[in-house]
């Protein structure tokens, strides 16, 4: 398989900066981040252990990815999209057309292209990506950049040295990805994306929903359906098809980070049976971010 981890996570903001305060008062390190020349955009990163979250705004709206433009319009700031890490950009974009045309006709990967960063001191980092496009909902988009590992995660940063996170944030653990049945989400991550679940499916009693897990190399995700019209999962289905709804996070020390956190003056509530902390989106530009120990 050279899908092997979640590579990053896109929140979609409308102020980059207050963004990245909202995200510093978090607990995060929030790099100087940069722009993507002739594509509208502007980010700011918090790069975790593997992977990294990408506060992503939109300065031109005529030359920005539609969907993101799309996405502010409809429903402001928060949870966009993903992007799948490969190590094979190109067997991986055959292996996902074979497989959509036989079973996934919805569905199409389009032709890998080149992308670049500029950060603010002049720095060039680059990658290739291909989107996915088709579907009800925004579909991850699959990517290699130029270097990997230590030096991937060196280069994240831009201008300046690698910071640890005042928080302690580690590592993606997994991302809620919603569906309006179970069968559209196995199918979609199955027979587009050639990934393969592990166990059986189960209910989550809070969320009303019943979920399957495909497990990567690093993290996993956490595909989940309403079972009840009263699911709080129903609303997110209505409104936008399917897609991502959380990220979890890892943290050393859950009591901890949920101190300092009510120190700062952050909202958030803690799960009874797990004791996991989830941060009020309102606090994290929309974004709905839950912590656990890792």
């Amino acid at each position: 398989m050279s899908i092997t981890h979640v590579d990053h996570v896109l929140i979609a903001v409308t102020d980059l900066d207050e963004a990245a305060k909202q995200y510093e008062r978090l607990g995060f390190h929030i790099t100087e981040g940069g722009t993507h020349p002739g594509l509208g955009t502007a980010n700011r990163l918090a790069v975790l252990d593997t992977g990294y979250l990408e506060l992503i705004a939109v300065r031109d709206k005529a030359a920005a990815w539609p969907e993101l433009v799309r996405h502010l319009e409809q429903f402001g700031q928060g949870l966009f999209s993903f992007a799948f890490a490969s190590d094979d950009l190109d067997a991986d974009v055959e292996g996902f057309r074979s497989r959509a045309a036989a079973k996934l006709r919805s569905l199409t990967i389009e032709e890998p292209r080149e992308g670049v960063l500029e950060t603010p001191g002049g720095k060039r980092r680059g990658w290739r990506k291909a989107d996915v496009s088709g579907g009800n909902g925004v579909n991850p988009f699959l990517i290699r950049h130029d270097q990997d590992g230590e030096a991937l995660r060196n280069r994240l940063f831009g201008d300046r040295p690698p910071q640890p996170h005042p928080l302690g944030y580690g590592r993606i653990d997994r991302l809620e990805v919603v569906f309006p049945t179970l069968e559209e989400g196995e199918a979609c991550f199955r027979d587009g994306y050639g990934l393969r679940r592990v166990g059986e499916q189960s209910v989550c009693p809070s969320r009303q929903g019943d979920r399957v897990f495909f497990p990567l190399s690093d993290g996993q995700l956490e595909v989940i359906a309403p079972n009840s019209a009263d699911s709080p999962l129903q609303d997110f289905v209505t409104r936008r098809g399917y897609g991502l709804r959380g990220v979890v996070l890892t943290v050393p020390d859950p009591d901890a980070a949920a101190g300092a956190l009510e120190a700062r003056g952050v909202r958030f509530t803690r799960s009874s049976a797990s004791g996991a902390v989830q941060i009020d989106p309102a606090e994290a530009a929309g974004a709905r971010l839950i912590l656990i120990k890792g």
